[in-house]
């Protein structure tokens, strides 16, 4: 099994979001301080991606992260939500390149997926 895209940071540990976010091979792990893993979503699982709005994200997330839902502020570090087959929904504030490698992975999986099946 070839792994999508190698180890990659996507988001830090920041005042509102206690969690970093990496991609490892085919998941995204969670870690709770950079430390503890608390999470991990295969990107096939994933249903969509696509920013957030204020009115989907909890009121305390709302509370520690309101200066990214103000217009000027919205592009220095978007809030993302990630939303699984599942129905499981996490919220990513991703900056830099976070938002392209992310969906890359996601792509790159979904084309070999497709490729398999045809061949």
């Amino acid at each position: 099994m070839h792994k999508t895209i190698g180890n990659t940071k996507l988001a830090a540990v920041s005042f509102g979001s206690p969690c970093s976010y990496e991609l490892s091979g085919d998941h995204l792990i969670g870690r709770l301080f950079g430390i503890f893993p608390i999470m991990n979503i295969h990107v096939a699982a994933v249903h969509y991606l696509r920013l957030a709005t204020r009115s989907e994200v909890s009121p305390l997330f709302y509370t520690f992260n309101w200066l990214n839902f103000l217009p000027h502020r919205r592009s220095i570090r978007p809030v993302y939500v990630l939303q699984t087959r599942s129905r499981h929904r996490v919220f990513l504030k991703l900056e830099g390149t976070g938002h392209f490698k992310l969906r890359q992975a996601i792509g790159r999986h979904c084309d070999r997926k497709s490729n398999r099946m045809a061949a």
